[in-house]
């Protein structure tokens, strides 16, 4: 059950340290003293978009059988690490926002970036895996755990970890979540 809470909170984590998403609000953070209105921002942005994922994830599994299920899942998982090691990614520079509006730039820059993500397609198959709240929770807190880093360090975190790094970590990450969600599939484990 433990694993039910820690798998989506790790898998997350990893994989939102060098993603768009996280690198915008941390830019948004060098910017901006507000860094509890941008915190606030992205996770509730992050409840509306993996939390639906993970409910979404959760009815799709009540209704089709759990074995093809868990093997597109695996599948997927993988198909996300090796699209993360053979991805490169563009550095975007988000614009200069006045002080009023941070709160609801944070709320619409990650809704907007975190929609379609591969964080969000993973909250999804995790709610076809595990126990559907603590799912949610862990992906909320794998989320909200690297935010507060990315807040915390702003624009220095880009000088103490490199791109590469990012992505064969978070890369690996999804490849072998993929592997254990296959082999627990068919029984392995």
């Amino acid at each position: 059950m433990i694993q039910d809470f820690l798998i989506p909170f790790v898998t997350i984590a990893v994989a939102e340290i060098g993603d768009k998403t996280q690198l915008a609000m941390m830019a948004m953070a060098a910017r901006h003293r507000h860094t509890t209105q941008i915190f606030l921002g992205a996770i509730a942005a992050s409840a509306i978009v993996d939390g639906s994922a993970v409910v979404l994830g959760s009815y799709i599994s009540r209704y089709i059988p759990k074995v093809p299920v868990a093997v597109a899942a695996a599948v997927i998982f993988m198909a996300f690490g090796i699209y993360t090691l053979l991805r490169k990614e563009e550095e975007k520079k988000p614009r200069l926002l006045s002080k009023r509006s941070v709160l609801i730039a944070a709320f619409v820059l990650f809704f907007v970036s975190e929609f379609g993500d591969k964080s969000q397609f993973a909250a999804l198959l995790f709610g076809t895996q595990y126990n559907l709240l603590l799912a949610l929770f862990g992906a909320l807190a794998g989320i909200a755990a690297v935010l507060v880093i990315m807040l915390s360090i702003g624009k220095y975190v880009s000088k103490h970890l490199s791109e590469k790094t990012i992505r064969l970590l978070s890369g690996l990450l999804f490849i072998g979540i993929g592997l254990f969600t296959l082999l627990r599939a068919l029984g392995g484990v």
